[in-house]
C-alpha cells in the first residue's frame, strides 16, 4: 500500500492518446512534461482573460448576493471606525475567507467596482487552482480549460463566495492530504492538516465538514494509511472539529435555523434539464445544454477511448471524489439550515474533478487543445451578451436611481419583477443593497442580520415592518414605508404607476429601477 501512496503522490506523467504503444519514452516523458508547464501556463492566463470578458463588461455583474457582500465591508470599517456603530466583527465566522478578497478589492479600487474586482479575482484563483490541481496531478491540459469555464455555476450566480472560496481550500486540502508520506508519522504531519483544516473552516463550514469525511475515506478505506499515521493526521484536525462543534449552537441560538426541504425528489434530478441548472445554472439558451453535452462527451469518450487501461490513465482519486460531490448533489436536501441549494451546489465542483479524471480521448487528440480553449471562448461570449443584455434592459434607471440617492439613508428595496428573461435564480433580489454599497446607511434587509456573518448587528432587534420582503416584495404595507427615507422599486410601468399609491414622491422616473422618497406625513 506505501507504493500506491506515493504513486498517488507523484502521478506518472499522463500519456499521449496518440501514441501507438500506450507509452513514452522516460526521457521523452520529462521533455513533454516541460512543454506543457509552459503550455499551463499559456492556457491558464488564456481562460483567466476569456471568463473576465464578462466581469469586465458589465457595472452590475447579475450575481445575487454579491452587493450584500461588499456592503459587509463598508460595516466592516464602519464596526472598526465607530464602538458605537450598533455592528460587530465576528473574526472566526467560518465564512470569513472570501472577505479577505472582497476587503483587498475595495481597497485596490472602489466601492462601486469592489464587487467587479471581487468576482473577478475570485474567478483567476479557481482557474488557477484547477489548472494547478491539473498540473500537479499531471491531468490533461484540454480537461483543466473545459474545467476552468465551470467557475460559471449557480454558486457563483447565487453569490456564493464563501462558498466558492471553500472549494479553493478544499484543493489545498486534496494536495497536502494526498502528500502524506506513510513513513513519516508524527506532529509535523498533523500540523500540516491542522493548517489546511483551519484554512478549510474559515473558508465554509460546509467544506470543512465535507474535507474531515473526505481525509477519513481517503486514508481508511481508499489508500489503507497506517493506523498511526491516520491518527495523527486525525489529531490536527480534531481542534479545528471541536471549534465548529462550538459555533453550531451559537447559529440555532441567533435563530439561523429552517425546515430541511427537499423541492426536487432525488428520482427527479436525473432530468437533463436539473442537470444543466445544478452545473450551470445561470443564463438562458442553447449555450449551457451544449456546453454540459461537450462535457459529458468528453467524460464519456475519455473513458470508453481507455476502458482497457483505467488504472493507467485515469485518476481515481480525483474520479471517486468527484463522484461523491456528484453523490451528495443527488440526494441531499434542497435547504437546510437556511441554506438554499444545500445539495445542488456539490454538482459542478464535482464535475470539475471528474473531467479533470478522465483520460484524453483519442478522437480528434491534437485538436484537443485549441477546440477546448474554443469552447470556453464562445460560452464566456454567450455570457458576456447575456449580462450585457440584462443590465441594459432589467437594470436600466439604476444608475440614475443610485447617483440620486443621498448618503447615510434608510432605504427599502422592492423586486416586484423578481424573474429575469434573462438570468436564471434570483438576479434582482439583492440589487437594492447597492445602495448600502456606494451611500452607507440602512436596509430593510442587510446580511448584518445573519447570524454567520463577518459584520452583524451588536443587538438583535425583530424587524417593525415586514419581515422577508426581499423574497416577498408584495407583502409590502403603508406602514412599511414609514420606517424608511427612500424606496428603491424594480417594476414595469404599471409597477410604478401603482406605487404612486403608496406616501411616495419619485426621484427618478425612468427606467425599471427608480428612486422614491417617502413623505414625512406619513411616518
Amino acid at each position: 500500500m506505501q507504493a500506491y501512496a506515493h504513486r498517488a503522490l507523484k502521478p506518472v506523467p499522463y500519456l499521449d492518446p496518440t501514441d501507438e504503444n500506450g507509452c513514452v519514452d522516460a526521457q521523452d516523458a520529462i521533455g513533454a512534461w516541460a512543454e506543457t508547464a509552459r503550455a499551463r501556463l499559456v492556457a491558464a492566463v488564456a481562460c483567466t482573460v476569456l471568463i473576465a470578458i464578462p466581469i469586465l463588461a458589465t457595472h452590475f455583474p447579475p450575481i445575487t448576493d454579491l452587493p450584500q457582500h461588499v456592503a459587509q465591508i463598508r460595516l466592516l470599517l464602519a464596526a472598526l471606525g465607530d464602538p458605537e456603530s450598533g455592528y460587530r466583527i465576528q473574526w472566526f465566522t467560518p465564512y470569513s475567507a472570501a472577505y479577505t478578497v472582497v476587503g483587498a478589492a475595495w481597497a485596490l479600487s472602489s466601492p462601486a467596482n469592489a464587487g467587479r474586482v471581487a468576482v473577478i479575482i475570485l474567478a483567476t484563483l479557481w482557474i488557477t487552482a484547477v489548472h494547478g490541481l491539473a498540473a500537479r496531478r499531471q491531468r490533461p491540459l484540454a480537461a483543466a480549460i473545459l474545467a476552468s469555464v465551470l467557475i460559471f455555476n449557480q454558486t457563483l450566480y447565487w453569490g456564493f463566495l464563501s462558498f466558492i472560496g471553500g472549494w479553493l481550500a478544499f484543493i489545498v486540502w486534496m494536495m497536502v492530504t494526498a502528500a502524506a508520506d506513510p513513513n513519516e508519522i508524527g506532529w509535523r504531519g498533523a500540523a500540516r492538516q491542522f493548517a489546511a483544516a483551519v484554512l478549510l473552516y474559515v473558508s465554509h463550514a460546509l467544506w470543512f465538514g465535507f474535507g474531515a469525511v473526505w481525509l477519513v475515506i481517503y486514508g481508511l478505506l481508499v489508500h489503507r494509511w497506517p493506523r498511526r499515521l491516520l491518527l495523527w493526521r486525525i489529531a490536527g484536525v480534531v481542534p479545528v472539529g471541536l471549534a465548529a462543534l462550538l459555533w453550531y449552537p451559537h447559529l440555532e441560538a441567533l435563530g439561523f435555523v429552517s425546515p430541511t426541504m427537499w423541492f426536487t425528489q432525488p428520482p427527479a434530478r436525473l432530468a437533463p434539464s436539473w442537470t444543466i441548472n445544478a452545473l450551470l445554472g445561470g443564463i438562458y439558451g442553447l449555450s449551457e445544454p451544449l456546453l454540459v453535452g461537450l462535457l459529458l462527451a468528453w467524460v464519456i469518450a475519455g473513458f470508453w477511448s481507455h476502458r482497457r487501461a483505467l488504472s493507467m490513465t485515469a485518476d481515481l482519486d480525483l474520479l471517486w471524489t468527484g463522484l461523491l460531490m456528484a453523490a451528495l448533489a443527488l440526494t441531499l436536501p434542497d435547504q437546510h439550515m437556511n441554506t438554499i441549494l444545500f445539495a445542488s451546489r456539490w454538482l459542478p465542483t464535482g464535475m470539475v474533478l471528474i473531467v479533470l479524471a478522465t483520460p484524453s480521448p483519442r478522437l480528434l487528440a491534437r485538436w484537443h487543445k485549441p477546440l477546448a480553449l474554443l469552447a470556453v471562448a464562445v460560452f464566456a461570449l454567450a455570457t458576456m451578451l447575456a449580462w450585457l443584455r440584462f443590465e441594459r434592459d432589467e437594470l436600466s434607471g439604476l444608475p440614475a436611481a443610485l447617483a440620486a440617492l443621498p448618503d447615510r439613508q434608510r432605504v427599502i428595496g422592492l423586486d416586484l419583477v423578481e424573474d429575469s428573461e434573462v438570468i436564471k435564480g434570483r438576479p434582482f433580489l439583492q440589487m437594492f443593497a447597492y445602495a448600502q454599497v456606494l451611500h452607507g446607511g440602512l436596509l430593510n434587509m442587510s446580511f448584518a442580520g445573519h447570524a454567520p456573518s463577518l459584520v452583524t448587528f451588536r443587538e438583535r432587534h425583530p424587524t417593525p415592518w415586514t419581515p422577508n420582503l426581499e423574497w416577498l416584495p408584495r407583502r409590502v404595507t403603508v406602514r412599511d414605508f414609514s420606517f424608511f427615507d427612500y424606496a428603491l422599486i424594480n417594476g414595469g410601468v404599471d409597477t410604478h404607476e401603482q406605487a404612486l399609491q403608496f406616501p411616495l414622491v419619485p426621484v427618478t422616473d425612468t427606467g425599471r429601477w427608480r428612486l422614491y422618497r417617502v413623505t414625512a406625513a406619513d411616518r
